[in-house]
C-alpha cells in the first residue's frame, strides 16, 4: 500500500494512458471513455491556445502505483470549467487523492479567472454526491437521460471559484 501521505498530482502524459484506461474501465464498466478519447484530450489541451483543459493523475513517486485521475475542460466562450472526469482508484478512496484533483481544479479556475466549476454525477452515487458537496459544490439541477447503462439522471453540480 503506498504511502499516501507523499502522492503527488502531475500533468497526465502519453505514457499514462495505459494505465488511466484501466482504471477509467474499473471504475465506469461500460461506460466508460475508450483509450482514444484521453489520448485525443491530451493532445487538444497541449495545443490549445489559451488553455482549453488540464489532465491530472496521482501516483506514489515511490512505486509509480497509479492512484487517480482527472480532467477539467474550460468553456471556450469563458465562464465555466467543467470536471469532466475524476476517478481514484478503489483501494485508494478516502485518502485525500479525490481532494487534491478538486484543489487542483479549483486553482486551475482561479489562474484562469473562470468562475464557476461544474460536474455531472450519477443520481444513485450518494457517496460521490456526499463528497462534492464537502468540497463545496451544490446541486443545480438534474440532466434526465444522460447516464444510458443503467439509464438515471445526472445531477448537476457547481461551485464558484471567486
Amino acid at each position: 500500500m503506498p504511502s499516501l501521505s507523499r502522492f503527488r498530482v502531475r500533468p497526465m502524459t502519453e505514457g499514462d494512458l495505459d494505465r488511466v484506461a484501466a482504471l477509467e474501465f474499473e471504475t465506469f464498466g461500460r461506460e466508460a471513455w475508450p483509450f482514444p478519447v484521453f489520448a485525443e484530450l491530451l493532445r487538444a489541451f497541449a495545443r490549445a491556445e489559451p488553455t482549453r483543459g488540464e489532465l491530472w493523475v496521482a501516483e506514489d513517486p515511490q512505486t509509480g502505483e497509479l492512484l487517480g485521475y482527472a480532467g477539467v475542460e474550460v468553456s471556450a466562450l469563458g465562464g465555466e470549467a467543467d470536471l469532466i472526469n475524476i476517478a481514484v482508484a478503489s483501494a485508494q478512496r478516502r485518502r485525500g487523492v479525490g481532494r487534491a484533483f478538486i484543489r487542483r481544479a479549483i486553482s486551475l479556475g482561479r489562474r484562469l479567472g473562470v468562475p464557476l466549476l461544474w460536474l455531472r454525477v450519477r443520481a444513485s452515487n450518494a457517496e460521490a454526491q456526499r463528497f462534492y458537496a464537502r468540497m463545496g459544490f451544490h446541486e443545480r439541477g438534474q440532466f434526465a437521460g444522460y447516464y444510458a447503462d443503467p439509464p438515471e439522471p445526472a445531477i448537476i453540480m457547481a461551485m464558484d471559484v471567486e
